[in-house]
């Protein structure tokens, strides 16, 4: 973690157990006695949608919020609020057709949360992230090292070019996860032996460590592979065609001796 010098605020990464490839990114604000928007529950709206439940986390928030207490800005309503706690209010939010498109600041009752949602009118394309992802074989003999890969949707921005520096990311979105063969060589075989990727959550879990007498060579269950991601045509997304994207994975061997400092 590190520490602002504000000592306001800290940030970083936290590790789920002895798997140090899995975790997520967090950040620490202090607290006072004045209400504080940590963050929502999505980062993006799209235009001419409506009724949409949106999650507000905080801390100190007033247990008497009024629609009115809460903006997003020009074309976006505060329509009701459903509940609030000090920690959590869930508001329905109406984005109208002509609400201008890109990022928004929250206010609710004073705190401000900047660029907390994008306003989107339809997602232009979606990455594969991390872009190079990188597992290990175990589960015998040495523990698996696994690859948790996420699909991030993105608008093109103001400039209409993907790719480019005003691009609006929109956060993670559901596609469907498959793996196909990286071709390095001739006859390459490593999609057969590497592991497999779970269809809906997009983890790869390697294969055990070898050697696998079933493979040509007696080798062990090692290679090269693309992450494959997929969103189908979604009307509530603005798509009318599928959108693929692809990140590189290389499947290697096990950590074969780990040095921890005393």
């Amino acid at each position: 973690m590190f520490i602002e010098r504000t000592r306001r605020d800290m940030w970083g990464r936290w590790f789920a157990g002895a798997y140090d490839e899995l975790g997520i990114d967090v950040k620490l604000t202090r607290l006072g006695s004045e209400p504080t928007v940590l963050g929502t529950s999505v980062m993006a709206l799209k235009t001419s949608s409506s009724a949409r439940v949106v999650k507000i986390f905080g801390a100190n928030l007033p247990a008497s919020l009024k629609p009115a207490d809460i903006s997003l800005g020009k074309g976006v309503t505060i329509s009701k609020v459903v509940s609030a706690t000090p920690d959590l209010v869930t508001v329905e939010v109406d984005v109208a057709a002509d609400a201008p498109l890109g990022p928004r600041d929250l206010t609710v009752a004073g705190s401000v949360d900047p660029a907390a949602v994008v306003i989107f009118d339809k997602v232009d394309g979606i990455k594969v992230l991390p872009q190079a992802g990188m597992a290990r074989v175990g589960g015998a003999v040495f523990p698996k090292g696994y690859e948790q890969f996420e699909a991030i949707a993105f608008s093109n921005g103001p400039d209409g070019k993907p790719d480019t520096k005003d691009d609006w990311t929109l956060g993670i979105i559901d596609a469907k996860w498959s793996i196909e063969e990286y071709t390095a060589t001739f006859g390459d075989d490593d999609l057969q032996f590497v592991g497999a990727i779970d269809p809906a959550s997009g983890l790869f879990t390697p294969n055990l460590d070898g050697p696998n007498t079933k493979r040509s060579g007696n080798r062990n269950n090692i290679g090269d592979v693309w992450a494959v991601a997929v969103l189908a045509p979604d009307a509530a997304l603005g798509t009318t065609k599928p959108l693929r994207a692809r990140a590189h994975l290389l499947v290697t061997v096990p950590v074969y001796m780990n040095w921890f400092a005393q």
